[in-house]
């Protein structure tokens, strides 16, 4: 049983005291020092104690990140990440908190935006730790970020210290750092992917996180070769475009664990990523208002976190949750938006998201089994399914992007389809698209999809 010096809370702190020399978090422009790093808290700390309140940050690197969080909670405030690039993130913020000012990294300025970068050049390393350093009780605030909105409106989901420390905790078994371990992230740190395990985890045991975001394949191998990461964390996407760009691996570590989480991993690109690195990707499922839920290993199912319960309604298919740091009433269910079925007799097998489960002629399936079988098709480079009501009756639809230089046709795409799919899973309307619209999370963005079938 862990004692309270090895609580992450503790961890952290020791970590940020131990050695102000130390390299905490790099990017591609720069690297921070543990010295470095408290130093621009000290000076941002000035600044947020001007007001009250939670405190929006649109900041992208890692070491800025991390100060803005610690002088947060040394000023006593809630700390918002915002993606800086995304206007309309800002815009959803500011009618869910009128008047809320936004703290960012570069321009432009506002009445309501200031900018930093002259106050964040000019800070100058810590020599000692700072006596105001103190991380948030298991009870008090620690982070609020954005959702993404791809499947509906932007809402702010507050989180508490233990819903950090507990998961943290429950991951020391499931995904051990080494000492002086390193991260590599390829999810930007105002995410909750790249925050919670690109920062917040490297930070409790004691590694260093790598930032390094809008990559392609090439340049994801590139970092992979130099910095020989014992944690790699992307998204699905992040893996299709490296098994596109790998011709080798033969200089991967054998040690290296490759995470993926913020939509389902493609088969195809598990079993190719796999066949060529010798390594199954750990595909994480959660979300941001649950945090972690379940892992697996391709292609084994998805079993439960440490900590975690699951169910599933055998009418409905509706996945349910238990966790103790979902927040909410202690000891209670929460449903997730997604289907499942078991698998085993402490597995599940996502079915995908319960408004992408369609019945169609008396029989349920899942828009991901299409999905599926449109990736496999040459010269496609994305595809997305869904369901909608055509001519008041359950179908699906399908929004396809084609490679570069490539030409696709409706015709051959339902040829293609026949072959692979029982009849009344075939899509009766095919979108070919320049590319799929996604959210700032990476996510594709159904609402903008579902507006093509509204319009047809």
């Amino acid at each position: 049983m862990a004692t309270t010096d090895d609580r992450p809370r503790a961890r952290i702190l020791a970590s940020l005291a131990r050695d102000l020399g130390r390299t905490l978090a790099r990017s591609r422009e720069r690297e921070w020092t543990v010295g470095e790093v408290l130093g621009a808290a000290e000076e941002l700390r000035k600044r947020f104690f001007e007001g009250e309140g939670p405190v929006a940050i649109a900041f992208a690197q890692p070491g800025w990140v991390l100060a803005a969080l610690l002088a947060a909670w040394g000023a006593h405030r809630r700390p918002l990440l915002l993606d800086p690039s995304l206007k309309r993130e800002a815009e959803a913020l500011d009618r869910i908190h009128p008047g809320i000012c936004t703290y960012a990294e570069q321009g432009p300025a506002s009445d309501h935006r200031v900018v930093l970068a002259e106050a964040l050049a000019a800070s100058r390393p810590a020599t000692a730790v700072p006596a105001w350093l103190s991380l948030p009780a298991d009870d008090e605030p620690f982070v609020a970020l954005l959702t993404s909105a791809s499947t509906g409106e932007n809402k702010v989901i507050d989180k508490q210290g233990f819903q950090f420390y507990r998961q943290t905790e429950a991951l020391a078994s499931v995904l051990p750092l080494p000492a002086r371990g390193r991260v590599l992230s390829l999810v930007p740190p105002f995410h909750m992917l790249g925050f919670f395990y690109g920062l917040i985890l490297p930070l409790v045991q004691g590694a260093e996180s790598v930032v390094a975001t809008d990559l392609t394949g090439a340049m994801m191998l590139e970092l992979l070769a130099k910095y020989r990461p014992d944690l790699v964390v992307g998204t699905a996407t992040h893996y299709r475009f490296l098994v596109r760009a790998a011709t080798q691996a033969s200089w991967l570590s054998s040690t290296t664990v490759f995470l993926s989480s913020g939509a389902p991993l493609d088969p195809t690109v598990a079993e190719a990523f796999a066949n060529r690195f010798g390594a199954s990707v750990r595909d994480f499922y959660g979300s941001t208002e649950l945090g972690g839920v379940a892992f697996r290993a391709w292609h084994a199912p998805y079993r439960a976190m440490p900590g975690v319960r699951f169910r599933i309604d055998a009418k409905t298919a509706h996945l349910e949750v238990m966790s103790p740091w979902a927040g909410g009433t202690p000891g209670a269910w929460v449903a997730t938006d997604d289907a499942a079925e078991p698998a085993g007799d402490d597995g599940f097998h996502l079915l995908g998201r319960l408004d992408h489960v369609v019945k169609v002629g008396g029989k349920r399936f899942s828009t991901v089994e299409v999905e599926q079988a449109l990736r496999t098709m040459p010269k496609v480079a994305e595809a997305a399914v869904f369901p909608y009501l055509r001519f008041g009756e359950p179908a699906v639809a399908a929004a396809i992007a084609a490679e570069p230089q490539a030409a696709l046709h409706e015709a051959a795409v339902r040829a293609f389809l026949a072959e692979r799919l029982a009849s009344y899973k075939l899509p009766r309307s095919i979108f070919i698209l320049p590319a799929l619209p996604r959210g700032s999370h990476d996510k594709v963005d159904y609402q903008a999809l579902r507006a093509l079938v509204a319009a047809d």
